[in-house]
């Protein structure tokens, strides 16, 4: 009988352990929409235009930290503005701080705290308490006063330039060097690899490091405190090795904030010198890359049939491919682009021969193709619906064969 007895007692426990290992903490999201309290300064598009995101401090029902004036991009629809959702565990909580940022850090708008000099000019001063549903997002209306001249203690903040808030974003465009495929995640036995890092980059102030973050390829994005004059920066790739230290004053950086009106900075740009193909050249002689001819239009009609394979000597700038998201945020007119949308140096530049050919080898990888043309550049072939236009694959041990049509974009105009 005793036996009998432990025998279900364990039964019973494995299961209570096996359902909660298998239960899954359901999760919804806070989203905030953006009252501000002056209508006046809500129709100004030149002081909404600063506005760039909200801190938001949020606690859990027994008082709890959950999010510590956590960074979310602001939207603006119209006349109105809205945040990005934030994940959140289903549950009661409270919105305890908001406030409204520009690029610098430098705060704009704030909620005012309960019982706070400013706090008559809102509904609903802080702090608001709001629920979480599973797979749901949960809208949360705020209002928010204008600081001007008033002090953190008229809103029932201690102070305005504590951690997050005295820091800018700084936009940071990655290109690896790191163009190699890994085959496999999972080595056989016995089999030793390359050991894979995490690209990295790390912004320095004396012997403080500032930030220490992943690098991504393409558009990244960091939050970099305001403490100094000059920041170095430097940057590993996926070898662990240094490929990038740079010291910047500060004034420098400031050219790189989020905002779309200013450019990335570029890490680990090299100025590639131009491969000129040799004369007579018309076959490949490369093992690996890129090898084709540039041609022009007989005419100006849109007879995609027939083209003209003259002499035409041109170069052919290559960039990673994912550098095409940067370039259709600005839109660019027809088929022309101007390097600076850009944003990077080029991986590799070839100048055809007197007869069109041209050849690079790269390493395997997706790459943008842009022609330079007199003192224009062009992404050839944009318009052509059959194929994305500027785009080539390079395959390992393979010659990726590019016939290259050049247009008269005034065509499509």
């Amino acid at each position: 009988m005793k036996q009998q007895i432990f025998i279900a007692v364990a039964a019973l426990a494995m299961v209570l352990q096996w359902s909660s290992c298998n239960r899954i903490e359901e999760e919804g999201s806070i989203s905030f929409g953006l009252e501000l309290s002056d209508d006046a300064a809500l129709k100004s598009a030149s002081l909404n235009s600063w506005i760039d995101a909200a801190l938001v401090t949020i606690k859990d029902q027994n008082g709890a930290l959950i999010y510590d004036k956590e960074y979310l991009p602001v939207y603006k629809f119209g006349d109105q503005f809205t945040t990005k959702s934030l994940k959140i565990p289903v549950g009661k909580f409270q919105l305890t701080e908001f406030m409204l940022v520009d690029s610098m850090g430098v705060v704009l708008w704030a909620t005012p705290v309960e019982g706070s000099n400013l706090a008559h000019l809102v509904r609903k001063p802080l702090p608001i308490a709001f629920d979480v549903v599973a797979d749901q997002t949960t809208s949360l209306p705020i209002q928010v006063v204008r600081v001007r001249d008033h002090r953190p203690g008229d809103f029932g903040y201690i102070n305005f330039d504590i951690g997050f808030v005295e820091r800018f974003c700084l936009k940071v465009f990655y290109s690896s060097s790191c163009m190699e495929e890994w085959n496999d995640s999972i080595l056989a036995p016995g089999v030793r690899g390359a050991p894979i890092h995490e690209p990295r980059l790390t912004i320095v102030v004396g012997d403080r490091v500032l930030v220490d973050e992943p690098l991504n390829l393409g558009l990244n994005r960091y939050m970099v405190p305001l403490v100094d004059k000059w920041y170095v920066i430097s940057a590993t790739d996926c070898h662990g090795n240094q490929v990038f230290m740079k010291k910047y004053p500060l004034r420098e950086l400031m050219e790189h904030r989020c905002p779309d009106t200013f450019k990335p900075l570029v890490i680990n740009r090299e100025d590639p010198e131009v491969i000129v193909t040799p004369e007579g050249v018309t076959e490949p002689t490369i093992r690996q890359g890129i090898f084709g001819r540039i041609t022009v239009p007989v005419d100006d009609s849109t007879d995609f049939e027939r083209y003209d394979v003259a002499p035409a000597v041109r170069d052919v700038y290559l960039f990673p491919w994912a550098v095409m998201d940067s370039i259709y945020t600005f839109a660019p007119i027809d088929c022309y682009i101007h390097p600076d949308m850009i944003g990077m140096d080029p991986l590799a530049i070839v100048r055809s021969n007197s007869d069109g050919y041209f050849e690079v080898p790269l390493r395997q990888g997706e790459y943008l193709y842009v022609v330079k043309v007199g003192e224009q550049y062009l992404i050839p072939d944009l318009q052509l619906s059959s194929r994305r236009g500027g785009y080539v694959m390079v395959y390992p041990e393979e010659i990726t064969k590019l016939l290259i049509h050049i247009l008269d974009c005034s065509m499509w105009m």
